[in-house]
């Protein structure tokens, strides 16, 4: 339920009072004692009101009865300040179903102890209704302030952080699941398919390695690429950046917008056309006053004019309306006087539409319109003048107040939307980079393995009958290699710290968990002499580098041996690697292919994917590095220099 602050419960009360209070003082200033008991009476019942809003109603009503019972008319203008106050406060804290009840209530206590005709009645109703609608406005508007609060307390209180490490792991479950429903599925096969082959040399057995290691490229090369589109790169420093502010309000629809806003128009036509009779009918009387030309031309229509424009320009409608009301009452066609509603909702709509604004220009231009509005009345029936008053202080107050809450909705929204776009581009930015390290670990894992199991069964169809020991050699490689690679998709896909034996990770970190180089090195040079290559380490270790250092340089080394393996098969091929304090730098440089003499055909490489010296080059930018890779005279050379992440000692040179 909706509350009122102490502050404005007092500021209504105070309100309350002061109007009852100063009305009846100009009214009766003998009856000092009665005007006083009667303000402070109508003060307490808008108190009660504004905390407890039913107790407030019957507490009004019983005032209303009281005044009948004191001889004071309810038709008096006193009691109306503490009506509209009353009903504009249930209104807002009561939900519209049942606050409604209100009017009927409070109309019959004012209507039955001054026996009001059928005419007062539907014109005290009409008059009664319109602080219910103003306060169900700013109520309305204040739900939705409160929810735009509501909504920005939440997101405040969430983590991007959190939520971007939850999205990440579950992409990587997703698509590591995915991939190695493929991948693992098809090394798998073709583990099987050598073990089957090893013992019979079998040429179809053989063939089928081949050709499932080639749909098993395709489909990797599909889904990395995929990854890699989906995943663009995210520069250091850079990212989605949120809404500097608040949304801009959109700006209106123009005439349009207008003429659908200009409805209260259309009832002061309607008002002015067919409230006297209505009057008449009512009271049982004949002889309605018909509206003259002149007054619906020069004046009516005017007006209505300044209705339908006044939240686009309210200043110009404002004083517009001030000067047609007083060139018309100069004229002697202005009928202020007149039967009906049409000039109360002429004030109300300006008075509306001048609060909403907000401005200090608007605020002036309602003062002169109320005072123009003011001056006529009083000339003309100053009994009126207090009701007026009421009419256009009222929805100037409650605009005012929906205005301040539709501020600071946009407000929060704004700061919301903000922050929305703050944990939506940490979550992509999050997803993008595990794409992006899914993809280069695929890779790894999956790429150079089936590259290399197909050119071992390759080497095993060329040497399966002129050398079958070779060749069984080469399927026991196959085999190997694919119970490593299927381990290694086993832990992308579990993604639970499990470190397979032999994957770059667990080769990064030694026995006593500090990086050692010559033994992580180690079973990627056996792997590479394995398919023929020969290949030559030169160490130059001036310091323990990281693991996370040698798992970068590690990568180097497969990337550079498996390219080497994969287009110049038997080439002389030299590893080299400088370790220093503060600098990284990794050399795989190969010759010429040289075929094995044991082989009477041409061992056919498999083609690369492509996206391993691209993913290299990324993690080497990312460290700040260089990689270069490049022909030279005598074959090719891969480059990679790095800062040292963290050296954890020198080493000890003898």
């Amino acid at each position: 339920m909706q509350r009122l602050s102490t502050r404005a419960s007092w500021w209504m009360t105070a309100a309350s009072f002061s109007w009852v209070w100063g009305l009846l003082s100009v009214a009766w200033p003998p009856r000092y004692a009665l005007c006083l008991g009667l303000a402070v009476c109508f003060g307490v019942t808008t108190w009660v009101a504004t905390r407890w809003p039913w107790p407030g109603v019957v507490l009004t009503s019983a005032g209303l009865v009281t005044l009948g019972l004191l001889g004071i008319g309810t038709e008096e203008p006193a009691p109306l300040g503490p009506l509209f106050i009353v009903i504009v406060t249930v209104s807002y804290l009561v939900p519209p179903r049942w606050s409604v009840l209100v009017v009927p209530v409070l109309l019959t206590a004012t209507a039955l102890p001054a026996r009001w005709d059928p005419a007062s009645v539907v014109f005290g109703g009409a008059l009664l209704f319109l602080p219910w609608w103003f306060g169900v406005q700013v109520r309305v508007r204040d739900a939705r302030r409160r929810e735009a609060a509501e909504d920005l307390r939440r997101l405040t209180g969430v983590d991007p952080s959190a939520l971007a490490r939850q999205a990440a792991v579950s992409e990587r479950d997703d698509v590591a699941a995915s991939a190695f429903a493929v991948l693992g599925h098809a090394v798998g096969l073709m583990t099987e398919m050598a073990v089957a082959a090893r013992e019979s040399l079998d040429l179809e057995a053989i063939d089928s390695i081949h050709r499932k290691g080639e749909e098993s490229t395709q489909r990797l090369r599909a889904l990395l690429v995929l990854l890699r589109d989906e995943a663009p790169p995210v520069e250091a420093g850079a990212g989605a950046q949120p809404p500097a502010g608040p949304p801009a309000r959109p700006e209106r629809a123009g005439w349009w917008q207008a003429a659908l806003g200009g409805w209260p128009a259309l009832l002061i036509l309607l008002d002015v056309v067919t409230a006297p009779f209505l009057s008449a009918a009512l009271r049982g009387t004949s002889g309605a006053v018909h509206a003259t030309p002149l007054f619906l031309l020069l004046v009516v229509l005017p007006l209505m004019v300044a209705v339908v424009v006044r939240d686009r320009w309210p200043v110009p409608a404002l004083l517009g309306a001030s000067v047609v009301l007083a060139l018309g009452a100069v004229a002697g066609i202005a009928e202020v006087g007149r039967d009906g509603l049409w000039l109360m909702i002429l004030a109300m709509a300006l008075s509306w539409s001048a609060g909403r604004a907000g401005t200090p220009r608007s605020l002036a231009a309602w003062f002169v319109f109320t005072m123009t509005l003011g001056f006529l009345v009083w000339s003309d029936t100053p009994y009126y003048l207090p009701i007026y008053l009421a009419m256009e202080a009222l929805p100037f107050g409650a605009a005012a107040v929906w205005s301040g809450h539709h501020a600071a909705e946009t407000a929060h929204l704004g700061q919301a939307q903000a922050r929305q776009a703050e944990i939506e581009a940490a979550e992509r930015a999050a997803v993008s980079q595990e794409r992006l390290h899914l993809a280069r670990d695929l890779h790894d894992a999956a790429s150079h393995a089936v590259g290399t199991m197909m050119m071992q069964a390759n080497a095993a169809r060329v040497l399966r009958e002129r050398d079958p020991d070779g060749a069984r050699a080469a399927l026991a490689a196959v085999i190997d290699i694919g119970r490593e690679a299927a381990a290694e998709l086993r832990a992308i896909r579990g993604f639970s710290g499990e470190v397979p034996q032999g994957s770059l990770r667990s080769l990064g970190r030694g026995a006593d968990g500090a990086g050692d180089v010559a033994e992580a090195i180690a079973p990627l040079v056996t792997a590479a002499r394995r398919t023929g290559a020969h290949v030559r380490t030169d160490l130059d270790l001036r310091a323990v580098p990281s693991p996370e250092d040698v798992v970068l340089l590690l990568r180097v080394v497969r990337e550079g041996l498996a390219n080497a393996v994969r287009h110049a098969p038997g080439s002389e091929v030299t590893v080299a690697v400088s370790v220093t304090p503060s600098t990284l730098l990794t050399v795989v440089a190969n010759g010429p292919a040289r075929p094995d003499p044991r082989q009477d055909g041409a061992v056919t490489a498999p083609m690369g994917l492509g996206l391993g010296l691209r993913g290299l080059r990324e993690l080497i930018g990312e460290r700040q590095g260089e990689l270069s890779a490049a022909a030279t005279r005598a074959g090719f050379e891969l480059r990679a220099s790095f800062p040292s992440h963290h050296t954890q000692r020198e080493a000890v040179v003898p």
